[in-house]
């Protein structure tokens, strides 16, 4: 921290000075001023960028955004980044706003299965031409770090776990090797059979974005809550919260995952936690432009409209239900009244934030409203001294 000299002061600016010091009061004074003056380190607000939105980042508040990661790049099982979707010769207006609002890129590498994990960190030479097509992604300069996005929830082999941990750590020395540093994250699943990163891995990064969605999915046997923040199941906010402190995560470095999504299951009863009659539909809360989103065009915005909705005080999260020729239908999702709950829970546990997925399945209306809030606390915190 940079210490700040008055020169022009007069005598009684050093009168007062000299008063509060004798009552102690100068220190405090000087650390109020400064912690003002220096941006939280909670409440940050990171963004997923979906690529097939090709649109959305054009009327988001990108300024106001913390961190925003192009989703996806995809891995090969020879550890090759092979699907890069346009990047980085199909979006030079999105680089270019990014740069003027000062906004950090960060590109996802994404591993969605156990069997393409296997293959990259089974392979000594995989593993090596990944760290080397990660090291050329990063040498952009419109790209502030990386993002791994590797989703792996059955047991894998000691030995590709061992690979994969000491990847990260070799990763995370490369990035740190650039001026400025490069940021590394990772996103933290949950509710599996193993946790592919341990305490050593977790300390190379720099942040880490815990699973905070899918405890309930389509193809599951019961309908219920997408992100609760409490309950039975294997997957809520409280248990993603410990597990990453278990792993030594700092507090403000904890971003949770917050889905602007969520599924529409046909039920047997009324029961919104009641078994499923089939496979569910994926939802967004607000519509989407057909021509972008083909496969989703059922919206939360448009099922309230008609049929209300419940807010459920023990997940934190909301539903609705409707009866359609003697059978029902419940969908699950987190609108702006669970958003206020899992800010009060970031609060409570003094966490880093929230990363939204995916930008644009919104209309922007969940995010705004963080946004919102989230300035409203600082500006009270500071008005406050």
């Amino acid at each position: 921290m940079s210490a700040v000299f008055i020169t022009s002061g007069t005598a009684p600016f050093v009168s007062l000075v000299k008063l509060l010091r004798r009552f102690g009061l100068l220190m405090l004074l000087c650390s109020s001023l400064s912690s003002a003056a220096m941006p939280a380190e909670s409440g940050k607000a990171w963004a997923y960028f979906a690529w097939w939105l090709p649109q959305s980042w054009r009327s988001a508040p990108l300024a106001q955004i913390d961190r925003l990661l192009f989703f996806e790049l995809k891995v090969s099982p020879q550890g090759l980044v092979t699907e890069r979707n346009g990047w980085p010769e199909k979006w030079g207006a999105l680089r270019e706003s990014l740069n003027k609002s000062a906004t950090p890129l960060d590109l996802v590498l994404t591993v969605l299965n156990e069997h393409d994990f296997q293959s990259v960190f089974s392979s000594q030479a995989a593993t090596r031409q990944l760290l080397e097509q990660a090291a050329v992604l990063v040498s952009d300069p419109s790209v502030a770090g990386l993002h791994l996005d590797f989703e792996v929830f059955s047991a894998a082999p000691i030995t590709v776990q061992a690979r994969f941990r000491q990847f990260v750590v070799e990763l995370s020395r490369i990035l740190r090797t650039h001026k400025p540093a490069k940021s590394l994250s990772v996103f933290l699943p949950i509710g599996g059979e193993i946790q592919i990163y341990d305490q050593r891995a977790i300390a190379a990064v720099d942040h880490v974005v815990a699973q905070g969605y899918d405890a309930h999915w389509s193809s599951g046997p019961n309908a219920g809550p997408v992100a609760p923040l409490d309950g039975e199941g294997s997957v809520t906010w409280r248990k993603a919260v410990a597990q990453a402190l278990a792993l030594g995560v700092k507090r403000d470095k904890l971003i949770l995952s917050y889905p602007l999504y969520g599924y529409e299951w046909p039920t047997q009863d009324k029961d919104p936690r009641g078994l499923t009659r089939g496979v569910g539909t994926t939802t967004t809360l607000a519509p989407v432009d057909p021509r972008y989103l083909p496969a989703i065009q059922t919206n939360v915005q448009d099922r309230i409209k008609f049929f209300g909705a419940t807010n459920d005080a023990l997940s934190g999260s909301s539903y609705y239900q409707f009866q359609k020729n003697g059978r029902w239908t419940t969908g699950w999702y987190e609108g702006q009244w669970a958003l206020g709950k899992k800010m009060s829970y970031l609060d409570e546990q003094k966490l880093g934030g929230m990363a939204f997925f995916l930008m644009g399945y919104d209309e922007g209306k969940v995010m705004d409203s963080y946004l919102r809030l989230r300035g409203a606390k600082i500006k009270k915190r500071h008005d406050g001294f």
